[in-house]
């Protein structure tokens, strides 16, 4: 088997994991954030991809949690969980002089951040536009070409008299 074959299965099978660990992931209520300002920093800077897991209203939280949830709908917001009481969940951003106004109700928490992708929001957020679909769907397309390209090139075989394999004369 040839390095070309080697490579080209292992990056066929490294694909199918990482989608197929997505779509997993997903399935199982594992969402990615963007984080749009710095107001967690120095923990998450703006551009960061967040990687959240469900959470359900049962679910126990801990001040130091970093935890999405809707303040208000149709807003999302990455905080840290400064204090937690009978009445509900108060939260800060880390580089916030202040906590969050008002206490957030279990229900409206979605998920707690177990990963974070430095940069990887600004790269989600590419793809998510036109110009980056586009960008993605060349840059297969060339790649594709390119290793067609590498294995149509055969190398020369030399043959006893010095000449190439082409030129000799058996």
């Amino acid at each position: 088997m040839t390095l070309r074959r080697i490579l080209g299965i292992a990056a066929v099978a490294a694909f199918i994991a990482l989608v197929g660990g997505v779509a997993y992931g997903w399935a199982n209520g594992v969402r990615f954030y963007n984080v749009e300002s710095d107001s967690m920093s120095p923990a998450l800077h703006r551009g960061d991809l967040v990687i959240d897991v469900p959470t359900t209203p049962t679910t126990v939280y801990q001040v130091g949690d970093i935890v999405t949830f809707h303040p208000t709908p149709g807003y999302t917001t990455t905080h840290r969980v400064a204090a937690v009481d009978s009445e509900g969940i108060t939260t800060k951003g880390d580089a916030n002089l202040s906590a969050d106004v008002g206490q957030i109700v279990r229900e409206n928490i979605v998920g707690r951040v177990v990963a974070a992708v430095p940069f990887g929001g600004f790269v989600a957020s590419f793809f998510r536009q036109p110009l980056g679909i586009a960008a993605l769907l060349l840059a297969i397309v060339a790649i594709y070409v390119l290793w067609q390209f590498a294995g149509d090139r055969k190398p020369e075989v030399a043959v006893e008299s010095g000449e190439t394999s082409e030129g000799a004369s058996l």
